[in-house]
């Protein structure tokens, strides 16, 4: 069995020997130091966890994450600190941005428990992480531009229930890939390669015309459900998209009051003119507005002012720390006052347990989405999750 190792920096030093007895518990082979000036002669690529202060003198933790990027260290941080919660927060957010792997955050004082809770989480982080290690043999830019030919994506939606009355209202509509020899591709993986590679219009296209469709199939059949539309900036820069839309929505007998389009806030700050002209006149055609991603950009406010926007997503990033993170939950409940106050309805993303549920709909979040509800699904399945969603 290969040995785990980890190392420790703290300029406490009975705190750093209290983090060693926890981990050698657990089976990881410990370095120690409490001084932060050590931690380039005592750190080596073979670290599987930097368990780090933040506050020491001399040198202090956020200098130690930079070195840690700057080396593209494959290893996991564990960050702790007995100061300013905030700043903890901050740090981590911080690593993430320079891509290195945060394990946890711990305020201290901590038990032992708490610590070993974080470090047990490793073995399951690295067990996820092995497969993919060489890619997974997943496909390459040509495999993918075929596939767009031969029209192989398709549409997976995910549900959207109003959280007050759990009426099902809408669905997400979310591409998807199937792979001739490799099966189902992850849209984590074939979305960048797309934007990447100028070929996400190609794709929204596609995508768009069948999210579409189906909205005048389940209109015909009784089940007048909203149906949402990521719209790609590439294609923001097309002026034809409204009468497009328009068309494609007249021929498929869909209800273009049903139809919502989405678009993140960081796609609108590169041509303001242009993208304002075309979100315009969709409004103005009867399409719903939705800005996707909500306070993950630079301009939110700005954005919500120019633009006649229907809706706002909260961003999954801060409702799955709701139960957790007293920042993420400040921020949501100001964004649901702020698009209420503008005449918009909310949607939060990433529901994942009954709590995250229960705390939105304290904050009089208006609807949801994400997997304690329902998982993206074909379009056949939609409604017999609805009878069951019912009877849940």
């Amino acid at each position: 069995m290969t040995s785990k190792k980890l190392l420790v920096v703290d300029d406490e030093i009975g705190f750093a020997k209290f983090v060693e007895g926890v981990a050698e518990d657990l089976d990881f082979d410990v370095l120690l130091t409490d001084d932060p000036l050590e931690f380039g002669n005592l750190y080596s690529n073979d670290i599987d966890i930097v368990v780090l202060d933040l506050f020491m003198p001399n040198t202090d933790g956020i200098e130690l994450l930079r070195f840690l990027s700057d080396n593209k260290s494959k290893a996991s941080v564990i960050l702790m600190s007995g100061k300013d919660a905030g700043v903890l927060h901050t740090a981590q957010e911080l690593a993430l941005e320079q891509g290195v792997k945060v394990l946890g955050v711990l305020q201290k004082p901590f038990r032992s428990e708490d610590l070993e809770k974080v470090l047990n989480k490793f073995e399951k982080v690295s067990a996820k992480s092995a497969p993919n290690s060489d890619n997974g043999g997943l496909p390459s830019l040509d495999e993918l531009k075929q596939a767009i030919i031969d029209k192989e994506l398709f549409l997976h939606f995910q549900p959207q229930v109003e959280i007050r009355s759990r009426k099902v209202v809408g669905v997400e509509a979310l591409a998807r890939w199937s792979h001739r020899d490799k099966g189902m591709i992850p849209p984590s993986y074939f979305i960048p390669l797309a934007e990447e590679n100028d070929l996400m219009h190609n794709i929204t296209f596609a995508t768009a015309t069948k999210a579409i469709q189906q909205q005048g199939i389940w209109k015909e059949q009784g089940t007048n459900l909203r149906v949402s539309i990521n719209i790609s900036p590439k294609s923001l820069y097309n002026l034809n998209v409204p009468e497009d839309l328009e068309t494609y929505a007249k021929e498929a007998n869909a209800d273009i009051s049903k139809i919502m389009i989405e678009v993140t806030e960081t796609a609108l700050m590169a041509d303001v003119a242009r993208y304002m002209d075309i979100l315009v006149r969709l409004r103005m055609k009867g399409f719903g507005l939705s800005i996707d991603d909500f306070g993950t950009g630079y301009s939110s406010l700005q954005q919500l002012v120019r633009v006649p926007f229907t809706e706002l997503k909260v961003d999954q990033a801060f409702v799955r720390k709701l139960t957790t993170d007293t920042e993420c939950r400040t921020i949501t409940k100001i964004s649901i006052l702020l698009a209420h106050e503008l005449g918009m309805s909310v949607v939060a993303e990433g529901i994942e347990t009954e709590a995250d549920w229960n705390i939105l709909d304290e904050l009089e979040c208006d609807e949801g989405q994400g997997y304690w509800m329902g998982k993206p699904m074909p379009a056949e399945d939609i409604p017999a999750w609805i009878t069951r969603w019912k009877n849940r």
